[in-house]
C-alpha cells in the first residue's frame, strides 16, 4: 500500500507533481496554433501558472533546488500570454453580450470588434514568437530538474508538513487581504486575494484524492477562485472600454479635423459611439458591483456549515496528520 501524501517525501512529490504539470503544459502548446480549439491558450496559461505556483510554494525548503533562470523563464512565459487572453476574453464578452444590446451599443461594438481582433491576433503572433523561442528549452532544462527532485531518496522534510506550513502562511495572507476590502473601487485590494485563492487552490490540487477534507476545500477553493476571476474580468474590463472609447473618439476627431483642413463639411458634434459606448460603460459598472457583492459572500462562506477559512483550517490540521 503506498504511502499516504503527506509521509512522502517533498522533493519527490514536488518533482513528480510538477513534472505532471509540465507534461499538462507541453500538449496544451500546440494547441495554441490551432484556430478551432478555443481553450488551447486557456488550458496553457492555466499549466504553466500552476507550475510556477507549485515551484514558488517549495522553494525555500530544503533539496529544493530550482534554477533561479528557470524560475524567471517561467514566470516570462507565463506573462507573455497575459494580452492575448485578456482580448480573447472581451471579444468573447462583447459577443455574448450584442444580441440582447440596443442599437446604440451594438453600433459600438461594431466599431470596437474588428479593431479588437486584430490587436488579439498581434498578441497572439506576439506570444508565439516569445513561446515558440523560449518554452522547448525550459521544458528541457526544467525537466531535468524535475526528473532529479522526482528521483532523489533519503531524508528530507516530509510533503506534509512543508505544505501544511505554506497554505497556512497563505491562509493568513488570505484572511488579512479579504478583510482590508473596504469597497468596489478598490482595484488593488481585490485583485490580491484572487492571486493569493489561486496560489492556495493550486497547492491543494494533489490532494483531492486524500480525504474529503481536503476534496471540500478545493471545492471551496474553486467556488472563490471563480467568484474572484469573474469580478477580476470586470475590472480589466473597464479600462479597456475607457481605452476604446477614447481611440474612437481621436478617430473620430482626426478625421473632422482632415475633412475641415480639405474644405470639407465637418460637424462638431459627440463621436458617433459615444452613446453606445456610455451604455457599455453603465451595464459593465452594473455587472461589476454585482459580482462584488458575490465575490464578498464567497471569502465570508463557503456553504452552510463551514466557512472558508474554518475549512482551510481543518486542512492544515489533516496535513500534519490531525
Amino acid at each position: 500500500m503506498p504511502k499516504p501524501l503527506r509521509e512522502r517525501r517533498l522533493r519527490r512529490v514536488v518533482g513528480k507533481v510538477g513534472l505532471t504539470m509540465l507534461e499538462e503544459a507541453r500538449l496544451a502548446w500546440p494547441r495554441i496554433d490551432d484556430p478551432r480549439d478555443s481553450e488551447g491558450l486557456h488550458d496553457f496559461r492555466v499549466a504553466l501558472r500552476r507550475l510556477r505556483s507549485w515551484l514558488r510554494a517549495y522553494r525555500d525548503d530544503p533539496g529544493i533546488e530550482v534554477p533561479k533562470s528557470q524560475h524567471r523563464r517561467l514566470r516570462d512565459l507565463a506573462r507573455a500570454t497575459n494580452d492575448a487572453r485578456d482580448g480573447e476574453v472581451m471579444l468573447a464578452w462583447l459577443e455574448a453580450e450584442r444580441p440582447v444590446l440596443g442599437n446604440a451599443e451594438r453600433g459600438a461594438i461594431d466599431w470596437w470588434c474588428p479593431r479588437l481582433a486584430a490587436q488579439v491576433e498581434s498578441d497572439y503572433a506576439a506570444a508565439r514568437r516569445v513561446l515558440g523561442a523560449n518554452f522547448p528549452a525550459l521544458e528541457r532544462g526544467l525537466g531535468e530538474t524535475l526528473a532529479r527532485l522526482a528521483e532523489k531518496g533519503g531524508r528530507g522534510p516530509r510533503f506534509g508538513e512543508a505544505t501544511a506550513r505554506e497554505l497556512a502562511i497563505l491562509h493568513d495572507a488570505l484572511n488579512e487581504e479579504i478583510a482590508a476590502i473596504g469597497s468596489p473601487e478598490e482595484r488593488e485590494s481585490l485583485h490580491r486575494p484572487r492571486i493569493t485563492g489561486k496560489r492556495i487552490r493550486y497547492l491543494l490540487r494533489p490532494w483531492q484524492q486524500e480525504g474529503e477534507v481536503f476534496a471540500e476545500a478545493e471545492r471551496a477553493m474553486k467556488t472563490f477562485q471563480d467568484a474572484f476571476g469573474v469580478l477580476h474580468d470586470d475590472l480589466v474590463r473597464e479600462p479597456a472600454l475607457e481605452a476604446a472609447a477614447a481611440a474612437h473618439a481621436d478617430e473620430e476627431v482626426r478625421d473632422r479635423l482632415a475633412r475641415a483642413a480639405e474644405g470639407k463639411e465637418a460637424r462638431a458634434v459627440a463621436p458617433r459611439h459615444l452613446r453606445g459606448f456610455l451604455a457599455l460603460a453603465r451595464i459593465q459598472r452594473q455587472r461589476r458591483l454585482a459580482h462584488y457583492d458575490i465575490a464578498r459572500e464567497t471569502a465570508l462562506s463557503s456553504g452552510p456549515g463551514a466557512t472558508l477559512s474554518a475549512r482551510l483550517e481543518a486542512t492544515i490540521t489533516a496535513m500534519r496528520g490531525g
